[in-house]
């Protein structure tokens, strides 16, 4: 058996066809929360009709692309900014507001930490914890909130364990940041999955509370990471012309942008995968459940978080050729903990009976 050095993600592909050589082509990836209808045909049609658009370079303020995001949205254009992908949204804002001390939930998307590092910021945490089934206690985390704390981020729903926060519960810790002065980073990128985690979300009050920054990905729900496109909500102006300003010209590409825009206008599209997703995320939760040796929690999006009674699952499928995503690398969590997404029904058989043979 070949040693595993290290966790695989969703983008390994060709690390995982050098060290195991299993074909990327012929891997079954379940580390990447990427909506499996693939893409929609309105995008496909805009790229194919659009490509001579590589000869031009892009609008420096993505004027069209903006407005399309906040008819979508229903905010004002002039509150919106683009990115290649959240990451470099992310990034950006780090750099820009230079938080010395965040607090953070454990685990989380590591992202955060990474930016946070490379920028010098302190960093406290605030644990979730399994007896909590992963949630936050608001009450706890604003007594978590120090006097020195100048920025507070929060996934929601949470990366890598799924849990929801609801509004009733998020909106005391944005009224105690906005009273303390305190910046928020509020990322919904997977609040557009399901009916639940749309009404979680606080995308609508975002005048209301200027000191907080939305994280908005385009990449998850309309299937296109390969294109990377993000963006930030903000009625704070000034913070979102200096976002704009301090970040690279032309970072996302004319084929990008087009697509954004058809895909935002796909709805359609958008509703099939809504409707896949409420019937297969049940069905899927359902049957991991029933897998004796798996502990399985409750998905807000499009994956699922489970612990097994083994350290080394990942490894086990890569041999049926099938990526899960293992969660060990992320701040507090062991070993045991996975994060699978929701694939095809026809995949997700094929994850389930790879499941029941590895255990």
């Amino acid at each position: 058996m070949i040693e595993q050095k290290e966790h695989f993600h969703g983008s390994d592909l060709e690390k995982i066809e050098k060290i195991y050589g299993i074909k990327k082509e012929n891997i079954v990836s379940f580390a990447a929360n990427v909506n499996p209808l693939g893409e929609s045909g309105k995008l496909k049609t805009a790229l194919s009709e659009r490509i001579d658009a590589i000869t031009k370079y892009p609008d420096r303020e993505y004027t069209s692309l903006r407005k399309a995001i906040g008819s979508y949205c229903k905010c004002d254009y002039n509150h919106i900014t683009v990115g290649n992908g959240c990451t470099e949204l992310i990034s950006l804002f780090i750099q820009i507001t230079a938080p010395k001390k965040t607090l953070l939930l454990g685990p989380t998307y590591s992202e955060y930490e990474r930016d946070l590092r490379i920028n010098g910021s302190d960093i406290s945490y605030y644990f979730l914890r399994e007896k909590d089934d992963f949630k936050i206690n608001s009450d706890e985390f604003i007594s978590a909130i120090t006097t020195d704390t100048d920025l507070v981020i929060i996934c929601n729903p949470n990366n890598p364990t799924g849990t929801l926060l609801k509004k009733s519960q998020l909106i005391p810790i944005l009224d105690c940041c906005l009273q303390n002065g305190i910046r928020v980073i509020l990322d919904e990128c997977f609040c557009d999955m399901t009916s639940e985690a749309q009404q979680a979300s606080l995308l609508a009050s975002c005048t209301a509370y200027p000191n907080v920054f939305f994280l908005k990905s385009l990449t998850k729900r309309f299937a296109i990471p390969g294109l990377r496109l993000g963006y930030g909500v903000c009625a704070d102006v000034a913070l979102i012309e200096k976002v704009r300003q301090t970040g690279q010209p032309w970072s996302v590409n004319t084929l990008a942008a087009a697509a954004g825009i058809a895909a935002l206008q796909d709805t359609a599209y958008q509703q099939q995968f809504q409707t896949f997703l409420e019937q297969e995320q049940p069905a899927f939760y359902h049957a991991l459940q029933a897998i004796p040796t798996l502990q399985v929690w409750k998905p807000a999006a499009n994956f699922v978080f489970f612990r097994a009674a083994c350290t080394d699952l990942q490894e086990r499928l890569l041999h049926r050729h099938i990526l899960i995503r293992h969660c060990e690398n992320y701040v507090g969590l062991d070993a045991t903990y996975y994060r699978t997404a929701i694939r095809s029904h026809a995949e997700n058989q094929i994850l389930l009976q790879a499941l029941k043979a590895c255990l």
